[in-house]
């Protein structure tokens, strides 16, 4: 939810709600929720909690995530947040997946939060995402702007301090952030009831299993998310107002990926 300069959350939230039976009045399909901290802009703690204020404020349109951030999120959670939304307003709900940056293992780490790990975390992010860098502008044959490739080692030289708070902040000490592809056929089991730990233990989540969500992959390069919503016939969202130099990468690399999958 953005928030305007000058507003308060309450109004915030207030134009989000509005902007949504708008956007359904005019016969939009779909009404998403970024996933943002410690941002005084957005309003984005939790997608899961922005849904359930615009569901119950429409009747057609689809609310989703874009997205839910796994990097400090666990799969049971998430599943069972969205399968109680659904309850209350089936088959209306994406469950948008977002990698993000988060805590890599193994991780030595200060008490604080900061130091080698947080670089580890951010050099990690970078490289994952793939092919795309350019050293100049580029438009596409039909004039699309690809700008030049932001450059993350700026990144980790500028804010390896905020990005050291955040992960802090967000995470639990000493956890560590799974396989992204680990974590996305995870949910795909709890939703399917299918799971089975790593020690042969069955496990149903309730609620969550057999929800009615569309499943979507959130992705801005040719790196891991493009390949995982590939490999899995999963639905893709290549966000170009996220990294406009990469968006064409995300997309070629999902397209080589892809595997037909019956519902998905």
């Amino acid at each position: 939810m953005p928030r305007s300069s000058g507003d308060s959350t309450a109004t915030a939230v207030g134009n989000a709600v509005d902007l949504a039976r708008q956007a359904e009045r005019f016969g939009y399909r779909r009404y998403w929720f970024a996933e943002h901290h410690l941002n005084p802009g957005v309003l984005g703690a939790s997608p899961a909690v922005s849904i359930a204020l615009v569901a119950g404020a429409t009747s057609t349109i689809r609310i989703g995530s874009a997205g839910v951030q796994l990097g400090h999120r666990q799969p049971l959670a998430t599943v069972e947040e969205f399968g109680l939304l659904d309850a209350v307003y089936p088959g209306r709900l994406d469950l948008g997946l977002g990698r993000s940056i988060g805590r890599p293992k193994p991780a030595p780490e200060r008490a604080n939060g900061a130091g080698p790990a947080t670089a580890a975390a951010v050099s990690a992010y970078a490289a994952g995402r793939g092919g795309g860098a350019h050293a100049t502008e580029q438009r596409t044959g039909n004039g699309l702007l690809l700008p030049k490739q932001y450059d993350f080692g700026r990144l980790l030289a500028t804010s390896a301090t905020k990005v050291a708070t955040i992960l802090h902040l967000l995470q639990q000490p000493g956890a560590y952030t799974p396989d992204y592809d680990s974590q996305v056929s995870d949910i795909l089991a709890f939703i399917a009831g299918t799971y089975v730990s790593p020690d042969g233990v069955a496990v149903r989540a309730y609620p969550g299993e057999g929800a009615a969500l569309q499943v979507w992959i959130l992705g801005a390069s040719g790196g891991s998310s493009a390949t995982v919503a590939g490999e899995r016939g999963l639905r893709f969202a290549a966000s170009y107002h996220h990294s406009p130099s990469t968006v064409i990468d995300a997309v070629e690399a999902y397209r080589a990926a892809f595997r037909p999958s019956a519902g998905r």
